[in-house]
């Protein structure tokens, strides 16, 4: 089953689920890309600027905004991301202006705030651990990940599922895993880091309508 995950924290289960699932064809990439594929696995944001469905959630309370949202500018990750589209819609909802500025990797966001560029700044779990709201549910999102699957499900959330007990059973030896076949360097913290403090799993999405309006907003989704 041919499956196209962005290579970001939705991709780490079905990445270790390759090792037991051997007819599993994992490919990293954007839906856009193959719309054809049985399932695709991407942010939220990004499955509904691509105009595909979000059939199940499988990443929840993965972003939030640190130390607490203020301006005058405020640190994100990468223009057009789905951080920066959830911050936006964010702004708008409490009405706050900020000026955003942008940097090209998590932890690069984090040195902006550190160094006084900004005053706070959207990081995800990998960077620092958070107890408190989260960015998603703060603008009605349904999750931060997921999938759309073109067929039975079953098969989807039976490798989903298998990937995050693996992580659960040899958490070190996951992360190596991981690390070895991202198409992307990350620091092997960074990825200890998602895989124990995201909330994994296979979720209904519920009505997000309003969450498609949010990011057709924000986002110049389809």
């Amino acid at each position: 089953m041919k499956i196209v995950a962005a290579p970001g924290p939705v991709s780490y289960p079905l990445i270790l689920a390759t090792r037991e699932y051997r007819d599993l064809d994992l490919v990293f990439g954007k839906g856009s890309d193959e719309p054809g594929a049985y399932a695709i696995a991407d942010s939220l944001t990004s499955l509904i600027r691509s105009g595909l469905r979000i059939d199940v959630v499988t990443v929840k309370q993965l972003m939030f905004v640190y130390p607490e949202l203020r301006g005058p500018r405020i640190a994100v990750w990468r223009r057009g991301s789905a951080a920066d589209v959830l911050i936006r819609a964010l702004l708008d909802k409490v009405g706050l202006r900020a000026e955003l500025i942008y940097a090209d990797d998590w932890p690069s966001v984090l040195n902006l705030l550190n160094m006084g560029s900004a005053q706070s700044a959207v990081l995800n779990l990998g960077v620092l651990e958070h107890v408190g709201e989260f960015l998603e549910d703060l603008v009605g999102a349904p999750g931060a990940c997921g999938a759309q699957i073109n067929g039975n499900p079953q098969y989807f959330i039976d490798v989903y599922k298998a990937g995050i007990e693996i992580a659960r059973r040899n958490l070190s030896d996951a992360i190596d895993y991981v690390a070895n076949k991202l198409p992307i360097r990350l620091p092997r913290d960074f990825i200890r880091n998602i895989l124990t403090r995201v909330r994994y799993g296979i979720y209904s999405p519920g009505d997000y309508r309003e969450f498609v309006e949010v990011v057709k907003r924000y986002g110049g989704g389809k």
